[in-house]
């Protein structure tokens, strides 16, 4: 057998330039663009295909079929695609394992609004729970996918759809109950005024894939109702908080999620808009791509997380009762 010259040995040894030129190919086979990897690595588009050609010169092959502002992989790029992902789902379980084993610690993402409203002020409770483990809140509106929490190190994703999430496994769920709020004087207005002009506030983000009004049409729906009969205006916001926090100012009415509007019901700033029962609406989901055993940091959460959504929806019809 003929001996490789030490050139083309050098080529295909494993060093910190091949390596990071890998790691900058994998991303822009993954979105398919050059243009798309250099926005999601923070680097220049030019930087991106200068690492690309410069692996195809290393490998001798060519990777890539570049097709005006999308870019195909060739047989080649599509192997070493394939083992990139196998890389890079080995190292990421590895990294996160040992630091798993070190800190007990898990890296939880949310929905800014449950994480504002919900989340950080009930963690104390389960450091009670659970002395020794840790939660780092990452507060973020972005799909929960397996290559996302693998890439970014994320063990738990808190979801909030109207639909399963496909690929993840899924711990727990509650299905959330919503209905309209506003503050107390905004109410009182409404309710002197029999046919007073309602302004609308909505969340144009209630899910991944909703948009500006969808919170409202599921609770009409649900609720079999029209109201309000006539509005004057609609405002509009990225995150439910926000409309939340528009509501209690006196702006409008905004759909609330008995979870979420549990605290600024508590304080007694958002009250019920309307006497109408709440009703089903989307569900939130625990998801995560390495469940672990039942006595794992992810399943120890699931299991307390559950418990105290549960008693907060609860808590929250009883505020609706007094």
């Amino acid at each position: 057998m003929t001996k490789p010259r030490e050139d083309e040995a050098d080529a295909y040894r494993l060093d910190a330039q091949l390596m990071g030129d890998l790691w900058i190919f994998r991303a822009a086979a993954r979105f398919g663009s050059i243009t798309a990897a250099a926005r999601r690595l923070g680097v220049t588009q030019g930087a991106v295909s200068q690492r690309v050609l410069r692996l195809e010169a290393r490998l001798g092959t060519q990777l890539f079929v570049r097709q005006k502002s999308r870019i195909a992989l060739t047989d080649a790029g599509a192997d070493l695609t394939a083992a990139m992902v196998d890389v890079a789902g080995i190292l990421n379980g590895a990294i996160s394992k040992i630091h798993r084993q070190q800190r007990a610690a898990i890296v939880v993402s949310c929905f800014p609004s449950l994480a504002t409203e919900w989340l950080v002020p009930h963690l104390e409770d389960f450091y009670q729970e659970n002395p020794g483990v840790e939660i780092f809140v990452r507060s973020e509106l972005h799909p929960s996918t397996t290559e996302r929490m693998e890439d970014e190190g994320i063990d738990i994703a808190i979801d909030y759809s109207p639909q399963p999430v496909e690929g993840l496994h899924e711990l727990a769920s509650i299905q959330e109950l919503i209905f309209p709020v506003c503050s107390r004087d905004y109410r009182q207005r409404l309710n002197d005024e029999a046919d007073a002009a309602v302004t609308l506030l909505h969340d144009d983000v209630p899910w991944i894939g909703g948009s500006a009004g969808d919170e409202w049409s599921a609770w009409r729906s649900a609720a079999h109702s029209e109201w309000p009969a006539q509005s004057e205006a609609e405002r509009h916001f990225n995150l439910a908080h926000l409309a939340y926090h528009a509501a209690l100012c006196n702006q409008g009415v905004a759909i609330g999620r008995a979870v979420v509007v549990n605290r600024l019901m508590q304080k007694g700033e958002l009250v019920a808009a309307t006497h109408i029962p709440p009703v089903p609406g989307a569900t939130f989901r625990i998801l995560t791509h390495r469940p672990g055993g039942p006595q794992s940091p992810a399943q120890r959460f699931a299991a307390w997380w559950s418990r105290t959504m549960r008693r907060t929806q609860l808590d929250t019809l009883d505020l609706l009762q007094t």
